[in-house]
């Protein structure tokens, strides 16, 4: 893990507890997020600018590279056949440095408040030792804030010299100012971007990127905020077959209780029972304040079945045998939480 979980105890005040959220993209068969994986209230998209995924296509040089795959994940370029990479931006690749204007956005919008903290992916570039990455985050899609992440580990990689450029190989961890995937304060170039290791085949797609939102407090997002991750590519190489390829990119939190007391801390867990159930599900919860609610959702994300929990109450039932057999998740959600518990309808 990036990030230990905060827990702030002060002497007095109310509890104002987070739910930790997730989002992931393993990238293996299209660019959709996993349902399974994904926190119940919150929205996962991911999209394209002026990048686009392999046509897979056998290169004049290089190796033919599929647009997605299980074990190598989502391989893209600034056009279809891997090439485009170092020309002239904006009217085709980035250049030999990421710019602002090639990337790949993933997005989440919650439903209640919902700590992110930490951006996780896995990346290399086909063909090529010359890939870089640079990462930022925005509260308004970009377009009134933008930050860089305060920290972030990398994965090895080798050395090599292109030209004048020279870089000395590297075992991993920390990464150095030099090479710390962020954008300068002004200007479109990241001059300091991550270096991408080369794939190889007998090692795959390992390059395992983690970086802090943040520092150590994250980002809290309220109801119906969006957070927007932007990962900004590119290959110094021209030729034909230079694909990035991306797996396993993770937006995720660790919850935290702010201000409060050890004794008036939000209670943390859900409780559904039975399970599996059969009729009558009954759903444990915190005390519940006004407009506390307890809702139902399948694996797919669709609300099958939702009920105000009464003000005060620590349990909520809902009947359920009109619901088809199969996993479900039930959500509680507050002014100040929002905690789940999955479930089994016989």
């Amino acid at each position: 893990m990036l990030l230990p979980a905060i827990v702030s105890v002060g002497l007095v005040g109310q509890a104002n507890a987070q739910t930790a959220g997730r989002a992931v993209w393993s990238m293996k068969r299209s660019n959709q997020d996993s349902v399974a994986l994904r926190s119940a209230g919150l929205t996962a998209v991911a999209s394209f600018s002026r990048l686009v995924v392999s046509d897979g296509s056998t290169p004049a040089s290089g190796t033919t590279t599929v647009p997605y795959s299980a074990t190598r994940g989502q391989a893209f370029a600034p056009n279809a056949d891997g090439s485009g990479w170092p020309s002239a931006a904006p009217s085709a690749g980035p250049g030999s440095n990421p710019r602002r204007s090639h990337y790949e956005q993933f997005a989440v919008t919650v439903t209640a408040p919902t700590r992110l903290d930490s951006l996780l992916f896995t990346t290399v570039a086909t063909s090529s030792p010359g890939g870089r990455v640079a990462v930022m985050y925005s509260l308004s899609n970009f377009t009134a804030d933008s930050s860089n992440f305060s920290g972030g580990k990398g994965p090895a990689y080798a050395g090599y010299t292109s030209g004048s450029t020279t870089v000395p190989a590297s075992s991993g961890g920390v990464l150095p100012a030099t090479a710390d995937g962020s954008f300068p304060a002004t200007g479109t170039v990241a001059t300091t971007s991550a270096i991408v290791p080369q794939f190889v085949s007998a090692t795959g797609n390992t390059g395992t990127f983690r970086f802090a939102m943040n520092g150590a407090t994250g980002v809290v997002l309220p109801a119906g905020r969006t957070l927007t991750v932007r990962l900004y590519f590119t290959i110094n190489n021209s030729a034909t077959g230079r694909y990035i390829l991306l797996k396993d990119v993770t937006l995720k939190g660790q919850a935290g209780t702010t201000t409060a007391t050890k004794a008036s801390r939000a209670q943390t867990n859900l409780v559904a029972y039975p399970n599996p159930v059969a009729d009558r599900l009954l759903v444990q919860h915190p005390a519940a304040t006004i407009g506390g609610r307890v809702t139902i959702y399948s694996l797919t994300g669709q609300l099958v079945a939702t009920a105000l929990a009464q003000p005060g109450t620590v349990n909520t039932a809902l009947p359920l045998s009109q619901l088809a057999s199969g996993l479900y998740l039930a959500e509680y959600v507050d002014d100040q939480q929002r905690i789940t518990a999955k479930f089994v309808k016989q």
